[in-house]
């Protein structure tokens, strides 16, 4: 396969309700699938289009050395049916499937290596009405900021972000809290699973990059669940939409609900990895942020009742945007 059979076959695969994976591989069996790249394959392209559509990737093996620490939780299922063979190995999380890129030994030399494989994601939870409430003042949101800081014990990076020229692309302004949280964090992984966009040079983390592609997604249709679907396509200047802003490991998606008619409005939009409902919750994004990390009752998004950490990595280079 070249690289576009490639991403075409993986977006099947990954798919929510996707077939049974069994790989025919010799000596492979059931829980994942191996799909055969060409000669012609060029890898690093193909991990940043696979960084595009599904978010932040795991190093799971370089220079022939696999991460000690890597779980069934954090990748193992697509070291597995390699045994000592791997030489290279990222990986994307995307619901209840694992995405691989890699590389097996092969004589003197190496073979590029894609497979999906079955993932263990977070337990289904009961979808509950969210009732409305009143929305959070600007002191209160800068509050909320602040418990994130000090959940986290991150020191304030102080980035410089050009919000006007941000604003203009988007259309709309953005959340006063929000700038706060990109000034301070950047863009980064929370707690190794909660992905938070901010404005900066990382494609995976940078938020007006994901929002370029989420409308590209979403006009070719090619990309299928990976981007926002209706009732709440992606914000267009001057109409009504969705603005990503967060993601999980499980595909959990949160977003701002954004109407042209009401800019000062940025209603916490989120769904969970499952098809099914959007959830509205009319409190500030560090607000949602903070109860996301800290509050294990706050179902079904949060994430506390895990014991994963409040912890901070910034970017996808492991350095602040």
């Amino acid at each position: 396969m070249g690289d576009q059979e490639l991403l075409d076959a993986v977006d099947l695969l990954a798919r929510p309700g996707g077939r049974e994976l069994v790989c025919a591989r010799a000596g492979h069996g059931a829980g994942h699938v191996c799909l055969v790249a060409s000669d012609a394959v060029d890898p690093s392209a193909l991990r940043r289009e696979f960084s595009r559509r599904y978010g932040q990737l795991r190093n799971l093996v370089m220079g022939g050395y696999a991460d000690p620490k890597v779980t069934g939780r954090t990748g193992l299922p697509l070291l597995a049916p390699f045994g000592g063979e791997l030489a290279e190995m990222r990986g994307w999380a995307c619901g209840d499937r694992w995405i691989g890129c890699g590389a097996v030994r092969a004589g003197d030399g190496v073979q590029v290596v894609v497979l999906v494989a079955e993932r263990d994601a977070p337990p289904e939870e009961i979808v509950r009405v969210v009732p409305p409430r009143r929305g959070t003042g600007s002191d209160d949101a800068r509050a909320w900021v602040r418990r994130v800081l000090d959940l986290t014990g991150w020191e304030p990076l102080g980035l410089p972000v050009d919000w006007a020229t941000v604003e203009e692309e988007l259309g709309v302004p953005l959340p006063a809290d929000y700038k706060e949280l990109a000034e301070a964090f950047g863009g980064g992984v929370f707690s190794e699973s909660v992905y938070f966009m901010g404005c900066g040079a990382s494609l995976s983390f940078d938020l007006p990059a994901q929002r370029r592609a989420a409308l590209s997604a979403a006009r070719d249709g090619t990309y299928g669940s990976v981007s926002a679907a209706g009732p709440y396509d992606a914000y267009t200047p001057g109409g009504k939409g969705v603005v990503t802003w967060g993601s999980t490991e499980w595909a959990d998606q949160y977003c701002w609900l954004i109407d042209a008619e009401r800019p000062g409005d940025h209603p916490v939009l989120a769904r969970s990895h499952d098809p099914g409902p959007w959830y509205r919750y009319d409190m500030s994004t560090a607000e949602f942020l903070h109860r996301v990390l800290a509050d294990a009752d706050f179902r079904p998004f949060g994430i506390a009742r895990y014991d994963l950490g409040a912890t901070f990595v910034p970017g996808s280079d492991g350095r602040p945007l």
